[in-house]
């Protein structure tokens, strides 16, 4: 079992190793967060007040994903633990933070939300089966957005007020985006597109598009399934296949060949989260590849 291995030797690497971070790196309060997009949502609402932690390093896969002691001993001087929520590592891991750093809050920024069930999960014991990526709805981000604002209004009650009004920005902004994929998308209602692993459930979701996974119950796809594709890209008149970044391309390379058309990669995890959506959004309606 992945999660569970070694577990007493990290555990007591921690505990070594806490012992001298009593220092933070700036002076400033520290928070933590599972991923990158966390990370500048939180920045936005606490402008440079905070030093984020974010446990997942770039190119990690979180299916696959084990803190290490290092990333752990990171945990020690947060005084928030912003999750997505159902991210498999997080779902592993949550409860043992909240055993070894009782003073911590752990806070779901998902909880709320409307959740989409997930059929791309399921290679772990400790998938749930439902679709984790929900960082990557403009309306999702908004909720999101004013959990970590009333959570840091709790541990730094002196800047609520500017906490307050940067959310209020910052949802302004989510709001404008919102308005103009609704409008770049609305002639595009019940339009397919086919990508790797089912990562743009929620942007699908919100801006009426159907989402088409080559990977299925997480594996791989057969033979079968691959020539099923075939038939609805070319149905369809789809060229593109979009891979996320951490995924090996090979099948899909294979798919855009008998369909003369291309794969276009894409990182579900970038940090500058609001452009990474806008890349998105222009490879969905064409007008970037």
């Amino acid at each position: 079992m992945r999660y569970y291995r070694n577990t007493h030797i990290l555990f007591f690497s921690i505990f070594l190793f806490t012992g001298c971070h009593h220092a933070v790196i700036d002076n400033r309060k520290e928070v933590s967060v599972s991923i990158l997009p966390q990370k500048y949502v939180v920045e936005r609402i606490s402008g440079n007040l905070f030093y984020v932690n974010v446990m997942m390093p770039p190119g990690a896969n979180h299916e696959t994903y084990e803190p290490t002691p290092l990333s752990m001993k990171s945990l020690a001087n947060s005084k928030v633990y912003f999750s997505v929520g159902w991210l498999d590592f997080e779902r592993a891991w949550t409860s043992r933070f909240v055993d070894l750093f009782p003073g911590m809050k752990i806070v779901n920024t998902s909880e709320g939300g409307e959740l989409l069930a997930y059929d791309g999960h399921g290679q772990n014991e400790h998938s749930t089966g439902i679709d984790p990526h929900t960082w990557l709805s403009p309306r999702f981000i908004k909720l999101q957005a004013g959990k970590i604002a009333a959570a840091l209004s709790e541990i730094d009650p002196g800047h609520a007020t500017l906490f307050k009004a940067n959310l209020q920005k910052f949802s302004i902004q989510l709001d404008s985006i919102d308005t103009v994929y609704s409008r770049l998308f609305a002639p595009m209602k019940g339009v397919k597109f086919l990508i790797y692993h089912p990562a743009l459930g929620y942007f699908a979701r919100d801006y009426k598009l159907s989402q088409i996974s080559l990977e299925t119950e997480g594996k791989e796809p057969s033979a079968v399934h691959l020539s099923k594709l075939i038939e609805i890209a070319r149905k369809e008149g789809i060229q593109s296949i979009l891979v996320s970044k951490e995924f090996d391309s090979r099948n899909a390379e294979t798919l855009a060949r008998e369909i003369d058309g291309q794969v276009v990669v894409f990182d579900p995890m970038a940090g500058d989260l609001l452009a990474n959506l806008d890349r998105i959004a222009g490879i969905l309606s064409g007008h970037n590849k």
